[in-house]
């Protein structure tokens, strides 16, 4: 019995510190809506703490822009912009915000991540394409 309850205690000591150092992530929403077309993405969430990722597929050799509008009542939110090797493009938000960022498509599949510390508010993601001649 005391050897079924240390080891339950070294299973609950093991995991806070997993996720005190952030290698286990626990992901909360309430409210959390999303829609995703093939070039959009709307969130809406009235909390959201964790994070997500959502997928696009692009053409290689493009220019594409990705504009964004953030709302943040409260929290924080970040996007960031993937390919599978590297990182294009990351903002922390806090504040509402709007504004866009352009880039060279090299990949076909791209990703966008959203994470979300104890926000609440939305975001609308559109990637517009344009020929690179």
């Amino acid at each position: 019995m005391f050897s079924d309850v240390i080891g339950f205690i070294i299973i609950v000591l093991i995991f806070a510190v997993l996720i005190k150092f952030r290698v286990i992530k626990i992901v909360s929403k309430n409210g959390y809506k999303y829609k995703q077309s093939n070039h959009k993405l709307t969130l809406a969430y009235k909390k959201f703490n964790g994070f997500d990722y959502y997928y696009f597929k692009f053409s290689q050799g493009r220019t594409m822009t990705l504009s964004y509008d953030v709302e943040v009542d409260e929290g924080e939110l970040i996007l960031e912009w993937r390919d599978r090797k590297q990182l294009l493009w990351q903002e922390v938000f806090t504040e509402n915000t709007q504004g866009s960022i352009t880039a060279q498509t090299h990949n076909r599949r791209y990703s966008v991540r959203i994470e979300g510390k104890h926000t609440k508010g939305g975001c609308r993601i559109q990637f517009t394409e344009k020929d690179s001649q």
